[in-house]
């Protein structure tokens, strides 16, 4: 690590250390009385100027002292190269790893070959190259030789390369869709499936990018809650109405508010009464008009009490190259790139996947999602990012490039026209967390990052 970045890891660790004692209503000097850290090294750790271990040991003893967590003062070191992190391919094949899995016969035979690829401690993802070694001869769902995993916690758009076939259970019922290059699905988390390749003479392979969004980042509270008392506030999104009603149920008992006296609340505003009750206990889902009138009695917005129910074909979404929507970047009439949108699912609305073709020209972004990418084609390609930093990605190559961080690919010049698989996380910073964020005041909200300053 640089002396830079060593510096400004450092720093926000210090800020973030004032942060919580702003939220703990201590001051330096109350925090060097209660825990006998000299006041000396606390400004020092505050300011960025102490040793790392140093302001660890402080982090350490504001942990034992007081009642916070060590996540609530954690912060995660920059393992990227100004926002950008490349893992070459050669790199990726020495992580190769194989696990065997029991086909027909009961025997333990090997199933997959696993590879990491570019993955960092700040981005929300762990994508992985896979390649399918059993092969197969049918698309039958059921066949013996196709060992299904459990299903996982983790969110999984899939790229495919190659001859593939994906499986998966759902409902009770089993699967298969033959697979090519260039198609992609989404996977719901602990929903179980598996991959197999057809070609004998040329194994396919799949880019597996798996990510943990609002579920893996509250797993403390979800653990100590426990499931059933989880299900009952969550409800089922497969089930609207039974949804409605645990939304319904989480408003009333957060106010302490009873069904009997919402009902007198909706009344008074002009809903009938029999319509009332049945909104109050939940036995029919709110029109537009009504939703607005729930969510005025329940001082919240009509969205905290809107319902959008998971439809059976949104548990796995299949995209094949007939039913992908290609556009050319940024517009028609001067093309850098085609983008062939990969599945998508409306309940993961910042999940963006694209197949990404290089034409000519540079083909610039920047967003507020974390962004994987591999070059799956046979040519290498520039990536070009802010502060002019470059490298060129080769065939197996792969990278991460942070949020908001402004970053171009191109095609090499006298090279054939470069391809990518690209994929887009949010991570924490979801649409709630930047609408918060949005709330605040203009003059103040940058301190919630880097606190500059006892506030009380």
């Amino acid at each position: 690590m640089s002396e830079d970045k060593n510096t400004q890891h450092l720093k926000m660790l210090g800020r973030r250390i004032w942060s919580e004692a702003n939220d703990l209503k201590r001051t330096p000097e109350a925090l060097a009385n209660e825990t006998g850290v000299p006041l000396e090294t606390v400004q020092a750790v505050i300011a960025g100027d102490a040793d790392e271990k140093v302001a660890y040991q402080l982090v350490k003893t504001m942990v034992k002292a007081y009642p916070i967590s060590l996540t609530q003062l954690w912060v995660e070191r920059d393992d990227t190269d100004s926002g950008v992190h490349v893992m070459r391919g050669a790199s990726s094949q020495k992580t190769s790893r194989i696990f065997d899995r029991r086909d027909r016969d009961g025997a333990l035979t090997p199933f997959y070959e696993y590879r990491d690829t570019a993955m960092s401690r700040l981005a929300p993802f762990k994508p992985e190259w896979i390649q399918p070694i059993r092969v197969v001869s049918d698309a039958d769902p059921d066949n013996p030789d196709v060992a299904y995993n459990h299903g996982h916690l983790m969110h999984q758009l899939t790229f495919f390369i190659g001859e593939v076939n994906f499986y998966w259970k759902q409902r009770g019922k089993t699967y298969c869709r033959e697979m090519n290059t260039g198609n992609s699905n989404y996977i719901t988390p602990y929903v179980p499936h598996s991959y197999t390749s057809r070609n004998p003479d040329k194994l396919g392979l799949i880019i597996a990018i798996t990510y943990g969004d609002q579920v893996r980042q509250s797993l403390g509270d979800f653990g100590h809650m426990g499931s059933v008392a989880a299900d009952e506030l969550a409800g089922d999104l497969r089930d609207a109405l039974g949804a409605f009603g645990a939304k319904l149920g989480r408003q009333l008992t957060a106010e302490s508010l009873g069904a009997r006296e919402l009902v007198e609340r909706l009344d008074a505003a002009g809903i009938g009464r029999a319509r009332c009750e049945a909104l109050a206990a939940a036995a029919a889902l709110p029109t537009p008009q009504e939703l607005e009138v729930l969510a005025e009695a329940l001082n919240v917005r009509a969205s905290d009490l809107l319902v959008s129910g998971l439809g059976e074909q949104e548990e796995v979404v299949v995209r094949t190259e007939t039913d992908s929507l290609v556009r050319a970047y940024p517009d028609g009439n001067s093309p850098t790139c085609n983008l062939t949108e990969l599945a998508r699912c409306r309940h993961q609305p910042n999940l963006k996947g694209f197949e990404m073709t290089l034409l000519g020209g540079a083909a610039e972004f920047r967003h507020g999602l974390h962004e994987y990418m591999f070059n799956y084609g046979d040519t290498p390609v520039s990536l070009s990012w802010q502060g002019g930093h470059e490298a060129v990605l080769d065939p197996g190559d792969s990278a991460y490039v942070r949020p908001m961080v402004a970053h171009s690919l191109a095609r090499l010049p006298d090279r054939d026209e470069g391809h990518l698989a690209v994929v887009r996380t949010p991570g924490a910073l979801s649409d709630a967390v930047i609408d918060e964020y949005a709330s605040y005041p203009a003059e103040g909200r940058g301190r919630a990052s880097r606190e500059d300053r006892t506030w009380f």
